[in-house]
Formats: structure tokens, C-alpha cells, sequence
């Protein structure tokens, strides 16, 4: 599956965070709970280095709850800040504010502890994640108005905007980063599955296969695909049989999905492009289950 998605605006987007990140005292990383490696933009080490981290679990009620727990240890072992968030919902937010608070508080403090001044500290704190991760939704739901543009497909806001919330916390939200070339296909394809690139660029076919592929994986996940379609290890079975022997277990549940849902074209054949536009669907909104892909 060839996968590049990389607009030119986000050129631009990347030098223009790197100019503004000499201004920032916390750097805010959006992650996809579902992928947090693969929703890693491995360019913002170079530029963020040296600032205090804080990473983002968002869409957190989408995935798996043990796999979570896990990756906040990971990063915890990093001496990197976790919190859970549902940008959806709002859930976290305020442990996120309280988060960056207290850093911003023990930043301010190391850095006037020898000079007899008495300021009112202002946090800058950049927002910073790939398209689609929910930047623009956290930063409405800390500021309670919509302030930032915000949108349901990747790539919507396109300049860096300020926002000023709690009175000491200025918030630059910034566009969606992805990177020009994924380090390897499975990046590509988990991006794809979760919506964080679009979709539409893509063989849709191709991708819910490796979709179906990635549950079959995992006894757990398996019953939770099985579930949501209503179907079960004497019907697979069945359906392979009707199938040549160069064929897979994936088209077998995509036939079958397709017959459950009645995604049927003259002749009572199976609409392939539907049945994988509805499983990608339901993969995407958690439909089918809470899945965590790494």
C-alpha cells in the first residue's frame, strides 16, 4: 500500500513551530491512544528537546484500557507527564490545566529563584500533534468558547493561533504535523485505521483488510470484530471453503459482513468498497470495540 501524505502547507507549518518554539516553556504532544508510536511525530524531538514535556493520551475511551495503562508507564519512565484525556467528552481536561500549572510553576520558580522579582508568571505552552489527534478540540474545551478553528477532517487549522486561558496560560495551537515519508508501511496503515490521514487517498479495500488482519491478531480483539458482525468460527469456516485456496480469511469476513449488513449489488453479490467503508467506519469510532493497535 503506497501511503504519502504530506500537503505543502506543512512545511511551512514545521518552520514556523521551530521559530516559535525559542517562546515556549511546555510542549503539549497530542497522541492517538489507539497508536501512540505511530501517532509520534518523530520531528518534534529535534525541535522540543529541551522543553518540558507533557504527553497527551487523547481518545483514550477508544482504546484499550491495559494498553494504555502501559504506554503511561512507558512514557512515565521517561520522566514524561501522561495524562488520559477524551477530548470528546472533556474528561482530563482539568488534569491536563492542573498539569501544566504545576510545571509551569516549577519552571518559573528554577527560573527566578536567585533574582528578587516578583511577576505574575504567563505559561506558554505549545499544542503540538498530527492532524486529526484533537489539538484544536482540547484547546476549546480548556477555554470553554471556540477559539480555535476546529474540524472533523485532518489537516483543518492551517496557522498558529494564540489563546489566553486562566489568565496565565497562553496556548499556541499549531497545524497538524505529519512527517514527508512514514518510517514503514504498518505507521501508514495505523494512521489510516484510526482517521488520523485521510482515508480517501487510499485503496479502502486494501486498508480493511489489514484492518481485519490487525484484530485477527489478538484472541480479544477477534471476539470483539466477531461480535459487533454477529458471526462465528462455523460460518468463517464455511465461507473459506467457498473460496480459492489463494484467498484469505479476511475476504471470507468481508464476505460475511457483507451478507450480515445486506451491502449486496445485482446478483446478490457481495459491494465490497461498502462493506469496507462500513468496517472502517466502525473501526474508526470504536464501534467494534476499545483496540489499541501497539
Amino acid at each position: 500500500m503506497n501511503i504519502n501524505w504530506y500537503p505543502g502547507h506543512m512545511v511551512k507549518a514545521k518552520n514556523d513551530i521551530i521559530a516559535t518554539v525559542k517562546l515556549i516553556d511546555i510542549v503539549v504532544e497530542i497522541l492517538d491512544a489507539r497508536i501512540p508510536k505511530s501517532s509520534q511525530n518523530p520531528n518534534i524531538d529535534d525541535f522540543a528537546s529541551t522543553k518540558e514535556r507533557i504527553v497527551v493520551l487523547n481518545k483514550e475511551d477508544l482504546a484499550d484500557k491495559e494498553k494504555t495503562i502501559e504506554w503511561k508507564k512507558s512514557f512515565n519512565s521517561k520522566n514524561i507527564s501522561v495524562v488520559l484525556l477524551n477530548a470528546s467528552s472533556g474528561r482530563g481536561i482539568k488534569e491536563l490545566v492542573d498539569t501544566i500549572q504545576k510545571i509551569g510553576k516549577k519552571i518559573y520558580e528554577e527560573k527566578y529563584k536567585d533574582k528578587k522579582i516578583n511577576i505574575e508568571p504567563i505559561y506558554r505552552v505549545l499544542i503540538v500533534g498530527i492532524p486529526n489527534v484533537g489539538k484544536s478540540t482540547i484547546i476549546n474545551k480548556i477555554s470553554g468558547k471556540n477559539s480555535a478553528l476546529v474540524g472533523n477532517k485532518p489537516g483543518v487549522t492551517k496557522k498558529n493561533q494564540w489563546v489566553r486561558v486562566y489568565n496565565n496560560i497562553d496556548l499556541l495551537d499549531s497545524p497538524g504535523l505529519l512527517w514527508p515519508k512514514f518510517e514503514s508501511e504498518e505507521v501508514g496503515i495505523n494512521l489510516a485505521l484510526t482517521g488520523n490521514i485521510n482515508q480517501d487517498i487510499l485503496d479502502i479495500e486494501e486498508l480493511a483488510y489489514f484492518g481485519i488482519k490487525k484484530l485477527l491478531r489478538d484472541e480479544k480483539y477477534k471476539k470483539l470484530l466477531y461480535d459487533r458482525y454477529e458471526i462465528n468460527e462455523e460460518e468463517v469456516n464455511n465461507e473459506l471453503s467457498k473460496l480459492d485456496d489463494s484467498e484469505s480469511i479476511e475476504i471470507a469476513i468481508i464476505n460475511l459482513i457483507g451478507k450480515k449488513r445486506g451491502c449486496l449489488v445485482a446478483g446478490g453479490n457481495i459491494d465490497i468498497n461498502k462493506v469496507s467503508k462500513v468496517f472502517l467506519d466502525d473501526f474508526k469510532n470504536g464501534k467494534i470495540g476499545r483496540i489499541t493497535l501497539e
